[in-house]
């Protein structure tokens, strides 16, 4: 008994391996508790509050929502921008690998499956000849680990997203007379971005105002669109013009 625990402790818990056994690990116990009714598996898509944006890789970041070059982020240089644009950009990043697009149960369960066979393999096969499973190098291995089973969660979810349900399309045809909410610490006529809400995730505009300054937070009209520049142009609300 001693020696299988033995066994199973060198193989399992060691080096890099640690974390992802205990990434495993938390997924089998969630898996437990969902089938005994305890929490919900939820395996609907999440409706996740993340930007998503183009920025001219061709890549396709949301199925759910039909992005074009209309809200595509070009930021002139020099202008400030506050975190929200720098978080939109992270999130976006991180949807890319599908995350968020298929339901968080599938792809944690294929990240921690893809984590933890990169993990054993390479750590038994290559890692383990070269590197003590010291703290230094167990955690810049299981940075690249993490990185690999990454990738690898993308190409196995992708087939996935054609069976959840797709949310309406968004052009500028359609975003013009709709509301949006500024999301930079202020939008000027030189300068600004909105979030457009959507039944998914919301749109980040790139915006001028018609003459006012309106601060973050602030309900706007989208009035016109600048196909030329992809840059829309807002007003504020007759509500708020006139308080």
């Amino acid at each position: 008994m001693n020696e299988a625990l033995d066994f199973i402790a060198d193989q399992m818990f060691v080096g890099p391996l640690w974390p992802a056994s205990i990434v495993v690990g938390i997924l089998v116990l969630y898996t437990v508790m969902a089938m005994f009714g305890l929490i919900d598996f939820g395996l609907d898509a999440p409706d996740l509050d993340v930007p998503d944006l183009d920025v001219g890789t061709g890549i396709d970041l949301d199925a759910s929502v039909d992005l074009d070059t209309d809200v595509a982020v070009n930021v002139p240089d020099g202008v400030p921008t506050d975190w929200d644009f720098w978080q939109g950009i992270g999130a976006a990043s991180v949807r890319v690998t599908n995350f968020g697009r298929v339901p968080v149960i599938i792809w944690a369960g294929v990240f921690a499956c893809a984590f933890w066979i990169v993990s054993y393999l390479l750590w038994h096969g290559f890692d383990s000849k070269r590197y003590d499973p010291n703290f230094l190098p167990s955690l810049l291995l299981t940075i690249r680990n993490g990185v690999i089973a990454t990738f690898l969660t993308k190409v196995i979810t992708q087939p996935l997203l054609g069976y959840f349900v797709a949310g309406p399309s968004y052009h500028a045809g359609n975003l013009v007379g709709a509301t949006c909410e500024i999301s930079t610490l202020e939008a000027t006529p030189e300068f600004g971005q909105a979030k457009f809400r959507t039944q998914a995730a919301p749109l980040l505009l790139n915006i001028r105002t018609d003459g006012p300054h309106l601060p973050k937070g602030t309900e706007a009209l989208i009035i016109g669109f600048d196909r030329e520049k992809r840059i829309y142009k807002v007003t504020s609300l007759p509500s708020e013009s006139s308080s």
